[in-house]
This record gives C-alpha cells, sequence and structure tokens, in this order.
C-alpha cells in the first residue's frame, strides 16, 4: 500500500513545488499521482498559469468548456489569480480573450494583456474583476479608447498597479480631463503614449496615494511640458517615493537636470543619462527653483539608476567619480545603492577602477548603517536584522 501523508503536508510539499522554476509542469505531475493529491495541486496548478502559443487553446478549452457560461462552467476558472498572455502575439482573437476574462473576473488578482487580441470588448470583464490588484497594458498596440477604459477602473478599489498602452493618448477628442477618477488604491503607475497637455499641464490629476510613477516611451512630450508635469506633481504633495524617466526622446541634454530638487523624499530615480548632467547632483542649480524647493542636504534618495535610450554619444555624460563626489560633499546622506547600464561602460577599461572606488564608499556607508542600525535597517523586524547582509543593501550593480 502507498505511504498516506495527512492533507496538511501534501499542501506544505506544494507550496514548495509551487515556488520551482519547473512548477507548472511538477504540479500537473502531481495532479496524476491520486485523487488526493490531484484535489491538492489543481489550486496551485491554475493560480498561476505560464501561457504561451502552444498551450493557450487548450487552456481556453478546459476555462471556456462552452461560449454560453450558462450551459456549460468550469469550475477551474475560479482558480485563476494571474492571468498573463504577455507571451501571445497572434495566438488568439480578441472575442476569445474578452470570454477568458469573463470566465476568470471573480478571482483575477492580475492581468497582462496580449499584443493583438485586447479590445474594447474586454472591459465589461475588467469592471469587474473587482479583485484585481495589477493591470498591464503595456504590450497592446492597438489605441484604445481611455474614456471606456476610465469607466472600467472606477469599480476597481483594489487595484494598485496600471500600465497604460504605448499606443494611449490623452488628448481631448479620446477623453475628457474631468472625467477621470483614478482607483483610490493606485500606488504604480505608468504613462506611455501620445500624452498631450491636458495631462502634462496638471489638468489631469494624479492619483491621491501615488507611490510609484513611470514615464517612458512618450515621442510627442516635450522638455517644457515634462517639467510642468513634474512641478505640477511636486505640489500635489503626493507620497511619491519611486520616479522613472525614459524614452523621452523629444527632451534635450540636460532637461531633468533639476528633478531631484523638486523630490526631496523620493527614495528611488531611473532616469536616462540622455536628458541630464552631473548637475543633477549640485544643489546649486535650480533652473526650477521655488520657495518650497529644500536644499539636498536632508535628501532621501537611497537608490539611483542610470538608464541608456539609445541616444549616440551619451556614455561619456557620466561616470562613478560624479556619483563619489556627490558622496564625499554629504548631499545625498541615503544614497546606498547605484545601478547602472551595461551600455554606459562603467564594467569596462579604466572607468572599472572608478567603478570600484564608488563601490568601496558605498560599502562603507553601508557598512555604518549595519553598525549603528540606521538607514534602511532601522526598520528591520528581530529577524531580518540578524539575518541581514550589508552587501545585499550598498553597491554598484550593472544592469541590462
Amino acid at each position: 500500500q502507498p505511504a498516506y501523508l495527512p492533507d496538511e503536508l501534501v499542501l506544505e510539499i506544494l507550496e514548495y513545488v509551487a515556488l520551482s522554476s519547473g512548477a507548472q509542469k511538477s504540479l500537473y505531475t502531481c495532479c496524476l499521482l491520486s485523487r488526493q493529491w490531484l484535489l491538492a495541486a489543481l489550486p496551485y496548478l491554475y493560480a498561476y498559469p505560464k501561457i504561451y502559443g502552444k498551450n493557450y487553446e487548450p487552456f481556453c478549452r478546459t476555462i471556456c468548456p462552452s461560449i454560453n457560461l450558462r450551459i456549460k462552467e468550469s469550475p477551474l476558472a475560479s482558480l485563476v489569480k494571474v492571468l498573463n498572455l504577455g507571451m501571445l502575439v497572434h495566438h488568439s482573437s480578441k472575442s476569445v480573450t474578452a470570454r477568458v476574462l469573463r470566465r476568470t473576473e471573480g478571482s483575477l488578482e492580475e492581468f497582462v494583456a496580449p499584443q493583438a487580441s485586447f479590445a474594447i470588448n474586454s472591459y465589461a470583464a475588467l469592471s469587474k474583476s473587482h479583485n484585481l490588484r495589477s493591470l498591464d497594458l503595456s504590450l497592446v498596440s492597438e489605441a484604445q479608447p481611455l474614456d471606456m477604459l476610465f469607466k472600467s477602473l472606477r469599480s476597481l478599489n483594489h487595484l494598485e498597479r496600471l500600465r497604460f498602452p504605448r499606443s494611449s493618448g490623452f488628448g481631448s477628442n479620446t477623453v475628457d480631463p474631468d472625467s477621470i477618477i483614478w482607483p483610490q488604491a493606485l500606488k504604480d503607475l505608468h504613462i506611455s503614449g501620445g500624452i498631450d497637455a491636458n495631462f502634462l499641464y496638471g489638468i489631469v490629476h494624479f492619483p491621491p496615494a501615488l507611490e510609484r510613477l513611470t514615464i517612458e516611451h512618450c515621442p510627442q512630450a516635450k522638455s517644457h511640458a515634462i517639467r510642468q508635469l513634474l512641478s505640477t506633481l511636486s505640489r500635489a504633495q503626493l507620497p511619491l517615493k519611486a520616479l522613472s524617466l525614459s524614452h523621452l526622446p523629444r527632451l534635450g541634454t540636460s532637461s531633468l537636470d533639476p528633478v531631484l530638487g523638486l523630490f526631496p523624499d523620493l527614495q528611488e530615480l531611473s532616469v536616462s543619462v540622455d536628458y541630464i548632467t552631473p548637475a543633477i547632483f549640485n544643489p546649486d542649480f535650480q533652473e526650477w527653483h521655488s520657495e518650497d524647493t529644500p536644499n539636498f542636504i536632508d535628501h532621501k534618495l537611497r537608490i539611483l539608476t542610470f538608464t541608456n535610450s539609445g541616444n549616440p554619444g551619451v556614455d561619456d555624460k557620466f561616470s562613478p567619480i560624479d556619483v563619489l563626489l556627490a558622496l564625499d560633499e554629504g548631499s545625498f546622506p541615503n544614497l546606498r545603492q547605484v545601478k547602472i547600464a551595461k551600455s554606459l561602460g562603467w564594467d569596462r577599461g579604466e572607468t572599472r577602477d572608478e567603478t570600484e572606488a564608488l563601490i568601496d564608499r558605498l560599502v562603507e556607508l553601508g557598512t555604518k548603517d549595519y553598525e549603528n542600525k540606521t538607514g534602511v535597517y532601522a526598520n528591520m523586524t528581530s529577524h531580518q536584522w540578524k539575518t541581514a547582509d550589508w552587501k545585499d543593501w550598498a553597491g554598484v550593480w550593472i544592469i541590462d
């Protein structure tokens, strides 16, 4: 007779299996062991399905055994929590996408829309996905009617993360700025596409709980418009902690130099070197100066990321010495992590020695935090404090 395991132990095993790299195949195998393992493994198997071109059709047949929900319902549809269709291009149709969303709307928490098969007929199901926490439309190639999109978002009280499609447009012909009502729980917003003056000049207000903002792939946004947007955002006194700016081709080579002066409470900044110079670290350089702009001495910046938007001749705009001087001057006392795009060459040639010096300085500061239990360590639990390694919190990372 096979050894019998209590349900509690089976579930404990499946918790580990579900976190492995080949979880989907392993969970499927577990379903074949016995009826006990089948009933225990099914919720894990369907909670985070890994969907690609070849398995999408059988997945749809399982979730939607009939076009009409009243004729035949699938109990497995209510198990789906994360629906990532980002790997699909022409493997589906708009009607099938809408049908799958309709079947999973009751349990769905995260949704990544496909490139070619997402359209207006999916909005009704989205508006009823009341447990949805993350909505990613960044891959959608077809221009979306933003007025209908915002109407669908109004009922999503738990939505915390939203990514607009690159084809989106905020012009007066597409949506009335006064009609835009953001979900109250929205904390992470990614803006891209053809945003216009209505949005850039503050007519469209930001979500009140906004903590992370990304502005990228906006080909029509000019320097003065982006500056106006950031100034409006600064005056709104939102709990903004992270800001990312990249792929804004109409910005000048120093357009974003004063950005740190506008957000003294910013903890993370990711910016393309295409639009900044070393003057970004200069507290006396206040091109957007106002009476409310504080000095850099109390700036809370902890993570600084330099990316590359692909413009030529930007490799030598920044060097590790520029960051090292800012640290030695005490302008950014909380800075501990610097992340650099690999294309900028900080890990090659003579610049490598400068990078090593910057690493030593950041590690030194991180070590003092660790010894004095200050900075990021101050908010740790006892367990985190005992297992923390300062090397994980301070240094330089080369990113793709």
